[in-house]
């Protein structure tokens, strides 16, 4: 039996998601599992009668995808059928999850053109926009979003060391009605802090003016749990029993609608004990790929190499080209096979931070051959997966990690990664994962997908040393 079937059987799915990047889905379903809704991912939509064969006990079903490095024009034939397929769920609630960083623009991973598309399916009144993540120090307050660094600074998003200098969605404006406008003919209304201080009754207040406006984007502020779990309960209860919800919102959206189906008695929070406590173990070294240039995973880098991991440097130029690659991939290859077998867990790194020359040496090279900064990624992606496959299946690592959001998707592509079951919280927005895979050697694997921006500076060490219950993955067959 699939552990997350020991709950509810035959339950019906009260929340189907989309998350536009690999890392942000399975946070998003680690709140949902926290609030005790038994959740699962999957890579591609299964059918209704799929999900009541092989998963009955399921109460909300994700679909893991990576709209967010996608150009405006993919949007509509990549998303489209998805939503169509979720659609077929009759969940009341729908999500499309962002990052809580807003990473988009109106060329690649264009969050306006995916709420024109979910309004077309979905057919809701309004759409929610809500994406800051008050756990993560991810704020939203008068239509400006900020995050913090890691040291605890709070930056507005334009002025953010990091996000404002994004490789492929710098921020340049923190107002998200401005940022939004880039992006849909749609206009855009915003419930302030103010608004939603005052309570229930002002907010319904604000959503009549804004309707009446013609605004069918609202973006709520949010600057704590409290606000979360009001917004969120709020809507519900003055939509519930219309047409579908449809929201747009960070992985921490989770929680605030998790909360709201509580409240309205929709499920019962019981999350019952775990029964393989005495059983739970670590798993020996683990395997890490890191494709993200972000400072905070830098940080964790750094310290991983300090505290005994192995840190291999991916000559990137070599591993992209078609003469070197082999070359280059032996050599990682014997590196972190050698590491492994003593004991040592690994990381494989693309760049360490914002500013390393690897960065600057790829843009060169994919200049230099003429290819776009897509297919470049596309093809890094994959030489990593590539690598991950070939290690796991030739060492005794049983963990993997994945870094950046992007490189995640990548990686589970290779990997013919199907289905994924949360297996414990490591910090907040990037738990260890179990996942189903058509690959004998990766079935059963416990894998966690990291963004760039997530975790403490122990975050790889955190993973190594996490104690997880046996799980045995069966073979899911076509979904």
């Amino acid at each position: 039996m699939n552990r997350i079937d020991q709950h509810m059987p035959n339950s019906p799915i009260l929340v189907s998601f989309y998350g536009d990047d690999f890392t942000g889905t399975t946070a998003i379903a680690e709140t949902l599992m926290q609030t005790g809704l038994p959740t699962v991912i999957f890579t591609k939509p299964p059918t209704p009668s799929y999900l009541r064969e092989n998963f009955p006990g399921v109460r909300a079903v994700g679909i893991s995808g990576i709209a967010r490095t996608l150009s405006a024009d993919c949007a509509k034939q990549v998303l489209g059928p998805i939503f169509h397929q979720m659609k077929r769920y009759r969940s009341p609630l729908y999500v499309y999850k962002i990052c809580s960083t807003f990473d988009s623009s109106e060329f690649t991973g264009n969050i306006g053109k995916a709420i024109e598309l979910g309004m077309d399916v979905f057919k809701p009144d309004v759409v929610p926009v809500l994406p800051a993540a008050p756990r993560l120090k991810r704020f939203t307050v008068f239509g400006n979003h900020f995050a913090a660094m890691g040291d605890g600074t709070v930056y507005r998003l334009d002025q953010h060391p990091s996000i404002s200098n994004h490789p492929v969605t710098p921020m340049k404006d923190a107002d998200l009605r401005r940022h939004m406008a880039r992006q849909t003919h749609l206009k855009s209304g915003l419930i302030d802090i103010l608004d939603i201080e005052a309570g229930a009754e002002k907010i319904n207040a604000r959503i009549n003016d804004h309707i009446a406006a013609g605004e069918s984007i609202l973006f709520f502020d949010c600057l704590s749990e409290e606000t979360l779990n009001t917004v969120c309960h709020t809507v519900f209860q003055r939509f519930k029993g219309g047409h579908p919800m449809f929201w747009v919102g960070s992985q921490e959206l989770g929680y605030g609608l998790g909360n709201a189906l509580i409240r309205e008695k929709l499920f019962a929070n019981d999350t019952g004990s775990d029964p393989d406590t005495a059983k739970k173990t670590d798993k020996g070294p683990i395997l890490v790929l890191s494709g993200s240039c972000a400072i905070v995973n830098a940080g964790q880098i750094q310290w991983a190499e300090v505290n005994g991991f192995t840190a291999i440097e991916v000559r990137v130029q070599e591993l992209l080209d078609a003469e070197k690659k082999g070359g280059e991939t032996a050599t990682i290859l014997a590196t972190a096979g050698q590491a492994l077998s003593d004991g040592r867990s690994v990381i494989i790194h693309t760049a360490v931070g914002p500013e390393d020359r690897r960065i600057r040496q790829m843009k060169e090279m994919v200049d230099r051959m003429a290819l776009s900064e897509a297919t470049a990624n596309q093809n890094l992606g994959t030489e990593l997966g590539e690598i991950a496959r070939q290690i796991v299946g030739s060492s005794s690592a049983k963990r993997l990690v994945a870094a950046g959001g992007d490189t995640s998707g990548r990686i589970q592509e290779v990997l013919q990664i199907q289905a994924i079951q949360v297996a414990t919280p490591i910090g907040i927005g990037a738990p260890l994962c179990y996942v189903y895979s058509n690959l004998a050697e990766i079935n059963g694997l416990e894998v966690a997908f990291k963004g760039g921006q997530v975790g403490s500076e122990n975050y790889f060490d955190l993973i190594r040393r996490a104690k997880t219950a046996p799980f045995e993955a069966v073979a899911l067959g076509e979904i």
